[in-house]
C-alpha cells in the first residue's frame, strides 16, 4: 500500500459521528474521532499515552475525551487536562494525545494523515454538488481489496460486459472506439469517443432519448476514481465519484457520491438510479474480493497487461509520484496518447 499521508481522506460520514467516540483506520493509522467543543470533529491517534488503551473505548464529558483505564482527560487539541489520581497537576507534552487535522465538509468527516501539521490544502470538492438543477445521493461500501485494484475496477470499461452484463454494457453489441488518455501531475483522464450509445439498461433508463454519450474516467490524487457522462442533451449530466479511503493493506472503504441533472424530475432519477448503482457496486465487490483471495492464495502479483489496460499504469505512476513535481518535470508536456478498443 502506497501511503500518501500528506493528504485528506474521508474517515466517516457526518451522520456516523454523533455523541460517542468512534474508531477508524486510515492508511493503517488507528484513529479515534469525536465531536469536541462547539460540536466540531476531533481526531487523535487511538492510543492513550499512559498505558496505550484505545481512546475510542472511552467516553465524552464536557466535550473532552476520557480514557476508560485511568480516566485521563483530553481536550480537543489533545492536551491532557486532568489525571484524576495525580495530586499535583502539571503540563507535560508527553502526556498529550497525538492530534490530527480534521474538517467536516460536504457531510463527510475528513482527516489529514500527518499529525500536528498545518495542511497546505483542502479536502476534495465533489463536482456540481451545490449547483442549481443537480441532485445527489451517496453510499458507502468496504471491500477486501487494494486502493489500486479498486480504482482500476471502477474505471475499467472492458469488464462491464461480463461483471455488469446488460446493466452497463452488453458483450454482443461491441463497437470500436477511440480512447484519448491525458495525464497531468495530479490526475489521469480517459475520454471515450465514438461510443454513441452505451448498450446497458442504466444508460437507457437514465438518458432516455439521448442520441450520443461521451464517458470520461478520471483518477485524481490521492484516491478519487470518477466517471462523468456527457450527452447531446444538456439536461442530462452525471458524475459518479468514488472516494477510496485505504484502511490498511488490502482493505478499502469506498464512499460514493452520484451528482446528476436529469431531463425528467430528479427525484424520479434518484429512485431509478440508486438500486442500479448499488447492484453494480455489489457486483464489483464480489469480483474484487475474488481477485484478492486468489492473490493471497498464490502470494504474488504478476499481472499481464495489454494496451487496453489504459488506466492502471497511470494510477500506479501517480501514486508513486504523489503529485510531487520535480524541477526536471516542469518543462515536460503533459502525457497524451490515443488507444483503440472494442467496448
Amino acid at each position: 500500500m502506497v501511503k500518501l499521508t500528506n493528504n485528506w481522506y474521508i474517515a466517516c460520514t457526518s451522520n456516523e459521528l454523533k455523541n460517542k467516540p468512534i474508531a477508524r483506520t486510515i492508511l493503517g493509522i488507528p484513529l479515534v474521532i469525536f465531536r469536541g467543543n462547539n460540536n466540531k470533529p476531533t481526531a487523535f491517534l487511538d492510543r492513550c499515552p499512559h498505558r496505550h488503551i484505545p481512546l475510542s473505548q472511552g467516553w465524552l464529558k464536557n466535550h473532552h475525551l476520557i480514557c476508560r483505564y485511568h480516566g485521563w482527560r483530553f481536550d480537543e487539541r489533545g492536551i491532557c487536562q486532568e489525571i484524576p489520581a495525580l495530586c499535583q497537576q502539571n503540563r507535560d507534552k508527553k502526556r498529550n494525545a497525538i492530534a490530527y487535522p480534521i474538517i467536516e465538509q460536504d457531510n463527510f468527516i475528513w482527516v489529514y494523515c500527518q499529525p500536528d501539521e498545518i495542511p497546505q490544502s483542502q479536502p476534495y470538492k465533489f463536482p456540481c454538488l451545490y449547483e442549481k438543477g443537480f441532485s445527489t445521493f451517496t453510499w458507502q461500501m468496504q471491500c477486501q481489496t487494494s486502493l489500486e485494484n479498486a480504482a482500476e475496477n471502477f474505471l475499467d470499461a472492458t469488464h462491464t460486459h461480463f461483471i455488469h452484463t446488460g446493466l452497463i454494457r452488453k458483450d454482443g453489441q461491441r463497437k470500436e472506439i477511440t480512447v484519448k488518455v491525458t495525464r497531468h501531475i495530479h490526475m489521469v483522464e480517459a475520454v471515450y469517443l465514438n461510443e454513441e450509445n452505451i448498450s446497458g439498461w442504466i444508460y437507457k433508463l437514465l438518458a432516455p432519448g439521448c442520441q450520443s454519450v461521451i464517458s470520461i474516467g478520471r483518477f485524481i490524487l490521492p484516491s478519487i476514481a470518477q466517471l462523468e457522462y456527457q450527452t447531446d442533451n444538456p439536461n442530462y449530466k452525471l458524475f459518479i465519484s468514488l472516494f477510496l479511503t485505504p484502511v490498511q493493506e488490502n482493505l478499502t472503504q469506498a464512499y460514493g457520491v452520484a451528482t446528476f441533472r436529469w431531463g425528467l424530475p430528479n427525484w424520479l432519477g434518484k429512485i431509478i438510479a440508486q438500486p442500479l448503482f448499488y447492484l453494480a457496486a455489489q457486483q464489483d465487490k464480489y469480483i474484487l474480493e475474488l481477485q484478492s483471495a486468489n492473490i493471497n492464495r498464490f502470494q504474488e502479483v504478476n499481472f499481464t497487461d495489454t494496451e487496453i489496460d489504459i488506466m492502471r499504469p497511470h494510477i500506479n505512476y501517480l501514486l508513486q509520484k504523489n503529485g510531487i513535481e520535480k524541477n526536471s518535470d516542469r518543462h515536460l508536456p503533459k502525457l497524451e496518447k490515443t488507444v483503440k478498443m472494442r467496448v
